[in-house]
């Protein structure tokens, strides 16, 4: 049964991880380069461990609240990448342009969250009653 959920993490995971990357490569070519503050390995290890963690989670508020574990898992993962983003707001850098990096870093918090959303009903389906 955990299997289902553990394919939409790695899916979710390898597909946010392109789009992180390519987002995190092209920013560096076109704007700033960043990449000494948060290279793109640590963007695809952050979203695969996010995702697998995730994935657990879900499997155990579904398992727990079956009637209400989706809406609760969605409202949480949502209302966490929100408040989240406090952390690239807050962060004193010592590195040039340290005042433009919570405008690159916020949209790789949401990433992984709406491909999570998006993904989860092709995957984890409910039965019919």
């Amino acid at each position: 049964m955990f299997k289902h959920y553990f394919i939409l993490a790695i899916i979710s995971a390898i597909i946010s991880s392109i789009v992180g990357s390519l987002y995190a490569t092209y920013y560096y070519k076109l704007l700033f380069d960043f990449s000494m503050v948060l290279p793109v390995w640590k963007i695809v290890a952050a979203y695969f461990s996010i995702s697998l963690i995730a994935a657990g989670i879900r499997f155990l508020f579904d398992f727990l609240l079956a009637k209400w574990g989706e809406l609760v898992f969605n409202v949480l993962f949502g209302a966490l990448t929100i408040a989240s983003i406090i952390h690239p707001i807050l962060m004193n850098g010592d590195f040039e342009m340290a005042e433009m990096y919570p405008g690159f870093a916020i949209p790789l918090y949401f990433i992984l969250t709406l491909i999570w959303l998006a993904l989860a009903p092709a995957f984890i389906k409910k039965p019919l009653k």
